[in-house]
């Protein structure tokens, strides 16, 4: 006889029970089994988050890495006070009394400016040729004229007769 603890309270079942003998030699098996799975899980990359994307789905694109580096090296050259000055004509954009002042007539050196001009051109040439590349690899739609002639009949050229009446007095009040 083996007392087993339930929640109503100890209970004997015979020893030649088969449902017991048989869950006793499961229990260990599936204890290890928990103990495997969550070691594993804690070897594994802990910088892994778990709603994050996969590593390898989508690579940035060569020209916005580009950029960012090119953008970096032209903001570490800024002064302090230009960076300040750029920072509050930006916040201000909006902002009618700072359009009214003389802060926002200021302006950053010039070869500065031509400098994030240079970036800013070696930027959109790059996306040009992506553009480019992306049209040549689409293929043409041969039905287009088609398509176009279908949509033109299917639209309704009739005339209805209709009467606006216009309040010049109150366009003019307005």
């Amino acid at each position: 006889m083996v007392q087993v603890l339930t929640i109503e309270g100890t209970v004997t079942v015979p020893a030649s029970c088969p449902v017991m003998a048989q869950s006793r030699r499961v229990l260990p098996a599936l204890v290890l089994c928990l103990g495997a799975c969550l070691l594993g899980s804690l070897l594994q990359d802990s910088a892994q988050s778990f709603l994050a994307a996969p590593s390898g789905s989508r690579r940035p694109s060569t020209a916005m890495s580009g950029f960012k580096e090119d953008f970096d090296s032209w903001k570490s050259t800024l002064s302090t006070d230009e960076k300040d000055l750029l920072l509050r004509q930006a916040q201000g954009e909006l902002n009618k009394k700072f359009r009214k002042s003389d802060d926002l007539e200021k302006d950053i050196s010039d070869d500065k400016i031509e400098s994030f001009g240079k970036i800013m051109q070696k930027f959109f040439d790059s996306e040009k040729e992506d553009y480019l590349k992306d049209q040549e690899a689409k293929p043409p739609n041969y039905n287009a004229l088609k398509d176009r002639g279908n949509s033109a009949s299917a639209f309704d050229w009739g005339l209805s007769y209709s009467v606006v009446e216009i309040d010049r007095d109150a366009e003019r009040r307005y």
